[in-house]
């Protein structure tokens, strides 16, 4: 009886954490996973970062740089972005901000690896109107 018992034990051990470990790796990844690129301009990237997604979902936008002063300053509005998706939206909130999430138009295009969005991230110092949606294209 007591060898039974042992036996038991030993599998609750092996397969317990078995379960927990495998229920973890068939979490559905995030269709935006990976780096975007806007198809216009091509200068602007937005990465969305895996290792948040469903949690604490993150993206970095890459615009470039600009000169200020003499300065080599990160271009209008780069940085990290933490957002909530919705239907046909998406809030943002600029970590580099001191204001609250904005919400603009967001539409996934899965078959076409694309995304349009709305433009988050206009430029103050530009006297040339910018398109208000914007189109990005998976490249990784």
């Amino acid at each position: 009886m007591r060898f039974i018992r042992m036996i038991v034990l030993l599998m609750l051990f092996y397969i317990f954490p078995h379960d927990i470990y495998c229920q973890k790796n068939e979490l559905k990844a995030s269709p935006l996973k990976g780096t975007w690129i806007e198809t216009e301009k091509k200068t602007d990237t937005i990465a969305f970062s895996s290792e948040y997604d469903g949690q604490n979902p993150i993206f970095t936008l890459k615009r470039g740089f600009r000169i200020a002063k003499g300065y080599k300053l990160p271009d209008y509005y780069s940085g990290p972005y933490n957002f909530r998706l919705g239907q046909n939206s998406i809030s943002l909130y600029w970590f580099l901000s001191s204001g609250s999430y904005q919400t603009y138009y967001f539409r996934l295009i899965p078959g076409e690896k694309k995304f349009k969005i709305g433009n988050f991230f206009k430029d103050p110092e530009k006297k040339k109107t910018e398109p208000d949606t914007l189109i990005f294209i998976r490249i990784k």
